[in-house]
């Protein structure tokens, strides 16, 4: 994971979110949803004269808490990717209106 196109994601997420209180007449404001945490859990690692088999199902369960951890990064990172799309959507329309609305202004005087 990137942590650097995390924090920009999440700051320009974070931006949008006052935007509403910039307008007029501003639109029902809706919650941003939290980002849970993960609900992976990490093996007891057993020790060094732990037997065969539980060394054999520490493993088993090291590699599903790996697994469990990628799945989590890679769902979050698609949280962030379709966040940081719905801001980038935002910020263009947001734009086009002070666009217009500048071009109405102009044509006024």
């Amino acid at each position: 994971m990137n942590p650097r196109l995390f924090l920009i994601a999440l700051i320009a997420a974070l931006a949008l979110a006052g935007l509403p209180a910039l307008a007029q007449a501003p639109a029902t404001a809706t919650a941003m949803p939290a980002v849970p945490p993960h609900s992976c859990v990490a093996p007891e690692y057993p020790g060094k004269d732990a037997s065969k088999s539980r060394v054999d199902k520490f493993n088993q369960d090291y590699k599903t808490y790996g697994d469990c951890m990628k799945k989590y990064v890679d769902d979050t990172n698609k949280w962030v990717k379709a966040a940081a799309e719905l801001a980038n959507k935002a910020i263009d329309e947001y734009n086009r209106y002070t666009e217009d609305l500048k071009k109405r202004i102009e044509g006024d005087k």
